[in-house]
């Protein structure tokens, strides 16, 4: 049995927040998972290469290119996603 985010916050189950809350969870991980495999599939020199453009990819959606914090704003997510 899968857990949801909104299970996790406590929200009711069936409601219209908790609807929203999986459905930007989940298009917030789809977004990351495509990003990290495009880093995977470049043509680069052995699996630390990789490794390494998987974890520019994830400090680019986690901590922002320009961020002070140690957390991206997430409104930035749909800005990326545009352009």
């Amino acid at each position: 049995m899968s857990v949801t985010p909104s299970q996790i916050l406590g929200l009711t189950p069936g409601s219209y927040e908790a609807y929203c809350l999986d459905q930007a969870t989940w298009y917030f991980g789809t977004v990351i998972q495509n990003e990290l495999e495009k880093a995977g599939q470049k043509k680069q020199k052995g699996q630390a290469a990789i490794e390494s453009a998987r974890k520019r990819v994830l400090k680019k959606y986690l901590e922002g290119s320009d961020a002070k914090g140690l957390y991206a704003d997430p409104a930035l997510l749909f800005e990326r996603s545009k352009g």
